[in-house]
């Protein structure tokens, strides 16, 4: 009986093989349409009318399974806005089908590798594939210098391409993003970068010392508003700008897991480990820290993002926030590459 079963089987399996492979062309072509129709998802900045938040990356200079660095956009207006793109994130927007040569405008927060790792990829995708204007770059001071230094580097890539498709060489302006810088006058805590269909886009400066300027971003539409702090470390100069968020997307520093680890690096003989984790505690911030300054600003969601150490599973995960909740009322989100957040 079993015999004849395994010969039947067979018999099935050698079929389907080989009827498989007298219509592979028509397999391939049915497998070529699903691949060029699966496109981008062009309803993700207007299928919300308040503001839609995807966390693109949530990773930092440490190796991790994140799928991206430091990488937030965020959809309101029926308008896509980047706020940092480290590395990996032109890929993570690609796996959340976002259309990205849509980007109304791109954020810098600072200029840490792990905030910009990913812009020139950003360009010059943009210009290769299709991208209509030269897209704008906002950041500190120091922004041109970044974006000159990425002509240089493409360069080459440039020549090689237009020579090869004449439509590129007639798009090349597209190769050159925008740089526009953002300046304080003296004495100045904020300034509005953006201002367009009821969306307001303001700037302030972060403790992030020895970076400076580091900024954050305070994004505002229909009543609702959304702060992004980038790096920095817990500090009363980001109170106001975190007074009454409705969302807070912040970076995260688990300092008693860090604490914990040090002694047990050194034990390893992990000098050199442990040492880098000592100098980034101060200029990072903590969550307990943090869950009192969200508490004390009548924060309604703290995002969790720029994760160090990177929870790799659900038990990390769970330790991750150990004991914000006893110090912050509202809801506290642990964001993973790919998350979306709507309100």
């Amino acid at each position: 009986m079993v015999r004849k079963l395994l010969f039947g089987l067979t018999v099935l399996l050698v079929a389907g093989t080989a009827l498989a492979y007298a219509q592979r062309d028509a397999l391939l072509g049915m497998a070529i349409r699903q691949r060029v129709q699966q496109g981008p998802d062009m309803g993700f900045a207007k299928d919300h009318d308040g503001i839609k938040v995807l966390i693109c990356g949530t990773g930092s200079p440490e190796v991790s399974s994140a799928r991206a660095q430091a990488c937030t956009l965020v959809a309101a207006g029926g308008k896509l806005f980047l706020f940092d793109v480290g590395d990996g994130s032109v890929r993570s927007l690609a796996a959340s089908r976002i259309p990205v040569n849509d980007l109304e405008r791109v954020f810098v927060t600072h200029f840490h590798s792990d905030h910009f790792g990913d812009l020139g990829v950003l360009i010059n995708a943009g210009w290769i594939w299709g991208r209509e204007t030269p897209l704008e770059v906002q950041g500190p001071v120091g922004m041109a210098g970044v974006i000159a230094g990425y002509e240089q580097a493409y360069a080459l890539d440039e020549t090689y391409r237009s020579a090869n498709m004449p439509h590129l060489a007639e798009r090349r302006a597209v190769a050159r993003a925008v740089p526009l810088e953002i300046a304080f006058a003296e004495g100045a805590r904020v300034v509005r970068v953006y201002d367009m269909d009821g969306v307001t886009i303001d700037a302030a400066p972060v403790a992030h010392d020895p970076v400076r300027p580091a900024l954050g971003y305070l994004l505002q539409y229909k009543g609702r508003k959304l702060f992004i702090s980038g790096d920095t470390e817990v500090s009363p100069v980001n109170l106001p700008a975190m007074q009454g968020a409705d969302m807070v997307v912040h970076e995260s520093y688990a300092g008693h897991m860090v604490r914990r680890a040090i002694p047990e690096m050194r034990q390893l003989g992990m000098e050199f480990h442990a040492r880098v984790a000592e100098r980034t505690i101060p200029y990072h911030a903590d969550n307990i820290a943090l869950a009192k300054q969200a508490q004390a600003a009548g924060v309604k969601q703290l995002v969790l993002t720029h994760l160090i150490p990177y929870p790799e599973n659900a038990v990390v995960r769970a330790m991750y926030t150990d004991g914000m909740g006893d110090h912050f009322k509202g809801a506290i989100t642990v964001a993973e590459d790919g998350m979306v957040l709507a309100f």
